[in-house]
């Protein structure tokens, strides 16, 4: 009977994480864009490559994201960024679930600036799922490209397509679909006025037609930030706040949805 209540505890949790939530469990955008309502195309390397090139210096990073207050709904992210003249890259490494299942992933990432207006990245990451209730490892590997456009000062223009071209592994005999689906995202952030940024993205995907997010940070004074957000389809709306001090950036972000609850998330970054 423990074993038939263990199996049954997983087989649930893989259903929410999964398919209620309808979204990429291990690749969560930076904790500062979850907060802003999830916008990772022009605002987050983990989501978008060509964002490497906005780093200046070298950058580590660790973030822990946790759903509705379950502990086995938990996210965690490393990374580390290396800046270069002729070509940036980026390591991350993304950990979802618990021992009885596990989503992991490796990827590894490039990006170039082209000119002062145009900027473009690709990244190559392998996924793989590990549970207890099946002998296989399934594994996807997948590509993401991403571009970035300035038109004008204080406004940046995002395309990715993300997990597109990509090839699964042992999935046959698990009966598992994928890890995660591909998708198609056009964003923006714009600084209309001083201290005030707005950003937000339109998404297609496998799950959804359509969908989206819409959000904002207001920096009342230097290194300190607020934000707000919401996404959309379905709908859920976020709160964050950042502060920089010495080097390290701190941000946490908290979202809610009306019927499984409040996830919050917390990241560090460290620039030398």
């Amino acid at each position: 009977m423990k074993s038939i209540r263990y199996s049954v505890n997983i087989l649930i949790i893989s259903l929410l994480s999964i398919h209620i939530h309808a979204v990429d469990n291990l690749r969560i955008a930076n904790i500062r864009s979850i907060g802003m309502g999830g916008n990772g195309v022009t605002q987050s390397g983990l989501v978008n490559p060509a964002l490497l090139t906005s780093n200046k210096q070298k950058t580590i990073h660790l973030d822990y994201f946790n759903r509705y207050s379950m502990k086995e709904l938990g996210t965690v992210h490393v990374g580390f960024y290396y800046p270069n003249n002729l070509l940036s890259a980026g390591v991350d490494i993304f950990s979802f679930g618990y021992d009885g299942y596990r989503e992991s992933m490796f990827r590894l990432s490039v990006g170039k600036q082209l000119n002062e207006k145009w900027r473009i990245g690709v990244s190559v990451q392998y996924a793989c799922l590990q549970t207890q209730l099946f002998e296989e490892v399934p594994g996807q590997l997948s590509t993401d490209i991403g571009a970035l456009f300035s038109p004008v000062d204080k406004l940046l223009i995002g395309l990715l397509i993300m997990n597109f071209p990509s090839v699964s592994f042992g999935y046959e005999d698990t009966k598992i679909q994928e890890l995660t689906g591909y998708s198609i995202q056009i964003g923006f952030q714009w600084e209309i006025i001083n201290n005030l940024l707005i950003a937000g993205t339109a998404e297609s995907n496998k799950e959804t037609t359509l969908t989206g997010n819409i959000g904002f940070e207001y920096t009342p004074f230097d290194n300190f930030h607020i934000r707000a957000g919401m996404q959309l389809s379905p709908l859920l709306p976020s709160l964050g706040v950042g502060y920089a001090f010495s080097g390290f950036t701190i941000d946490a972000a908290t979202v809610y949805h009306p019927v499984l609850g409040v996830s919050t998330g917390l990241g560090m970054k460290y620039t030398f």
